[in-house]
């Protein structure tokens, strides 16, 4: 006859962690962590060289609007430089202006003393080189606005 018991023989229930499970999980925690943590000063660096164009795209395009507000007999051929420090509330931004004279058939540069009969419609490229030192390093960076003004 067989014996029926209303007590069973409890089974084995596991009752938590064991301490190498935990200090993977702690090491697994914290390898993702530090990737995290990484990310973050790369972003305020690619964040800053972002400001750091964006203004200087926008001081020589101001550099050009000031250079087409004069006539076209007041464009003064040649260089002129705005070195660091010099211009206003931008003193880690240098600024490099060139004036050339421009022949209107091919657009190549000629001496700006050349015989108006034999070019009715004579032209001039302005370049506005803007440079900027990177804040997270010491190489220098520029960015370059051409553009070209005809006699009216």
């Amino acid at each position: 006859m067989k014996k029926i018991s209303f007590f069973k023989k409890p089974e084995k229930i596991p009752r938590g962690f064991t301490v190498i499970e935990v200090l993977i999980s702690i090491f697994i925690l914290v390898i993702g962590i530090i990737g995290v943590l990484q990310a973050f000063p790369l972003g305020v660096q690619v964040t800053k060289a972002g400001q750091m164009t964006t203004i200087a795209a926008q001081l020589a395009q101001a550099k050009l609007e000031a250079e087409f507000s004069k006539s076209y007999s007041d464009f003064l051929i040649g260089t002129s430089t705005e070195d660091y420090g010099t211009i206003t509330n931008f003193n880690f931004y240098k600024r490099v202006t060139e004036v050339n004279c421009i022949r209107s058939s091919d657009l190549t540069e000629v001496p700006c003393d050349y015989d108006l009969t034999n070019d009715p419609f004579p032209m001039k490229k302005v370049e506005v080189t803007t440079f900027w030192k990177s804040p997270f390093g010491f190489s220098e960076k520029d960015i370059k606005l051409v553009s070209l003004i005809s006699k009216k």
